[in-house]
């Protein structure tokens, strides 16, 4: 009975041991392709998946015998040139040396086309979607072809169960947006945060790779290493300065080199983001707009880094024009005094300028000593009663009189000013409204008086004609009075 149990033990010990071999050699037989398609705009592109090399795997997944496909036979005969007689050797080989090339990428793809190959699957992109996955398809070697021309062709072994490929971009995209929009207003002085965004390209089959961003800065934009405050991201993990990556500024060009960048080879197609300040200086003024642009450069070979496309935010200031005029607007006044508030009320302290004279004024930058908070109407025939204020966002302002000109009373009433700035392509051509008013004036008028000279000749009239008339009664008594004695 003993001897019997001892049997039947090894028995079920054998199939579980035969099992587990059925079950790996299963699973490394068929597979799912999954895409990744990243940070790409996919939607409408379909990824059709020619087998061109058959395959037997081992049992742990790690090696592969191929044999040449069917559908390719004639691809390594002619298109490979090597000729009638090739071996499934010759044929792995030849993909081996020039799987990276654009050529034989090339040659693939008018391959396919010209023989009208049917694809064992197809996939379409939708918008939204980041992941894509086949059906199960047989070990072997695969090409996944985008019909989108912006994309390069991806290869793969599907030698386990679930294989991941990522989309792969000519060129990394680099999309850069400024306070979180394509263009902005901002007032002299402000600090502005850019945004970055790329990818982490496809780095399969190299074993050193290298990564940084370059943004060059307009005149306008004043940067520095200690105050850019850079951010730096790789999916949802936030890289350190110094361990992780290094940031120089030389003049007006920020570089962020991220150190060996190898290490995120697995991430292919996983955001990229760079984030970082920069104040706007005096010289936008002048410029009318600052264009600001963004590049990516990446490869193998660090003296001879590709570049990918690049992409600008604008930045721009506005004009306001404040005319100071009487009741009627029949003249213009010199000498109001005017102090501006950004928003809707006069908390906090007015807003500080460089007079440049004759009522031109452009918004201080924080370093100019010689700055006031006092706008005054100019007297000079030409400008006169025009005040000129350069280096303003958009936005609400509070205008406040502070000293009426002579001979006229000072407002009670703020003024509310809106600068309404709009733009359909990106901040290239911008309507601006809001940006002229008119703030008017009563002359005062005399009050009564009193103690004035009409007084006094009312008063010497009136005594002088009373004296006239009893001087005139005397005389007439007199007369009247001689008369009687004759």
């Amino acid at each position: 009975m003993k001897h019997m149990l001892k049997k039947l033990g090894t028995l079920a010990l054998t199939f579980v041991v035969m099992f587990s071999m059925v079950t790996t050699v299963f699973a490394a037989t068929t597979g799912t392709i999954t895409l990744h398609t990243g940070k790409h705009n996919v939607n409408g592109v379909t990824f059709k998946v020619y087998k061109m090399m058959d395959a037997t795997i081992t049992a742990d997944g790690t090696a592969a015998a191929y044999t040449i496909g069917s559908d390719f036979k004639e691809f390594f005969v002619t298109d490979a040139s090597l000729g009638s007689n090739v071996t499934d050797e010759q044929a792995y080989k030849y993909i081996k040396d020039n799987v990276k090339n654009a050529d034989f990428q090339k040659k693939v793809k008018e391959y396919v086309k010209t023989k009208s190959l049917s694809p064992v699957a197809t996939l379409t992109g939708k918008e939204g979607t980041k992941t894509y996955t086949t059906s199960a398809l047989d070990a072997g070697y695969y090409v996944i072809i985008p019909s989108d021309e912006s994309f390069t062709p991806m290869f793969t072994t599907v030698a386990k169960a679930t294989q991941d490929v990522y989309l792969k971009g000519k060129k990394p995209d680099v999309d850069k947006t400024v306070n979180g929009n394509d263009w902005t207003s901002a007032q002299v002085g402000d600090t502005i945060r850019f945004k970055v965004e790329s990818m982490v390209p496809n780095m399969t089959g190299y074993t050193e790779y290298h990564f940084q961003l370059k943004d060059t800065m307009s005149s306008g934009l004043t940067v520095s290493a200690n105050t850019l405050k850079e951010t730096v991201m790789i999916g949802d993990k936030k890289l350190n300065k110094d361990t992780d990556y290094e940031v120089t500024v030389s003049q007006q060009t920020i570089t962020i080199k991220i150190k060996d960048f190898i290490k995120y080879q697995a991430q292919a197609n996983e955001a990229i983001v760079f984030e970082y300040d920069a104040v706007l200086n005096e010289n936008a003024v002048t410029a009318g707009k600052e264009n600001n642009t963004a590049n990516v450069e990446y490869g193998n070979d660090p003296d001879s880094l590709e570049q990918g496309t690049t992409d600008k935010v604008i930045v721009r200031t506005h004009t306001l024009t404040i005319t100071k005029t009487n009741q009627d607007e029949s003249e213009k006044l010199a000498g109001a005094q005017f102090k501006l508030y950004k928003g809707e009320n006069t908390n906090g302290d007015p807003i500080k300028f460089k007079d440049l004279g004759n009522g031109k004024y452009r918004v201080a930058t924080e370093n100019e000593v010689d700055a006031t908070d006092t706008l005054e109407s100019p007297s000079t025939e030409n400008v006169k009663g025009i005040i000129t204020i350069s280096g303003l966002a958009d936005g609400k302002y509070t205008l406040v009189e502070t000293k009426a000109p002579d001979g006229y009373n000072k407002l009670d009433t703020p003024t509310t000013i809106t600068i309404t700035a709009e733009s359909t392509d990106k901040g290239e051509n911008v309507t601006v409204s809001g940006n002229t008013v008119t703030v008017k004036n009563n002359k005062g008028s005399l009050l009564p008086e009193t103690g004035g000279m009409g007084t006094v000749l009312f008063t010497v009239v009136g005594v002088g004609g009373i004296l006239a008339v009893g001087y005139s009664f005397m005389k007439s008594n007199k007369k009247n009075r001689l008369h009687e004695k004759k």
